[in-house]
């Protein structure tokens, strides 16, 4: 089971008589985000080469790209490009 699969429920439903697929958090993915702020961390500064790509640093800090919405959601990151900077202190969730 990839990651994405792991914290998304995909269900069908009908809607006026046609099925419709509906994604929704898991509940361990709820759970996830609800506990955030309670785990370990270590501080970070982002690497040159690394700026904009929190698919680098999660590859770097856990072994997957697949882990880069860790990053953003830790860190409060919606637009990589500018809030990724080199020289910026991050915070690293530990999984």
């Amino acid at each position: 089971m990839s990651e994405r699969n792991r914290f998304f429920d995909k269900r069908t439903r009908m809607h006026r008589g046609k099925p419709v697929d509906v994604t929704s958090f898991s509940v361990p993915f709820q759970n996830f985000v609800d506990n955030l702020d309670s785990m370990p961390k270590k501080l970070a500064i982002v690497p040159a080469g690394m700026e904009g790509r929190p698919d680098l640093i999660a590859n770097d800090a856990y072994g997957s790209p697949d882990l880069w919405w860790v990053i953003n959601l830790a860190n409060n990151i919606f637009d990589e490009l500018v809030d990724l900077k080199a020289g910026k202190q991050i915070v690293i969730p530990q999984l």
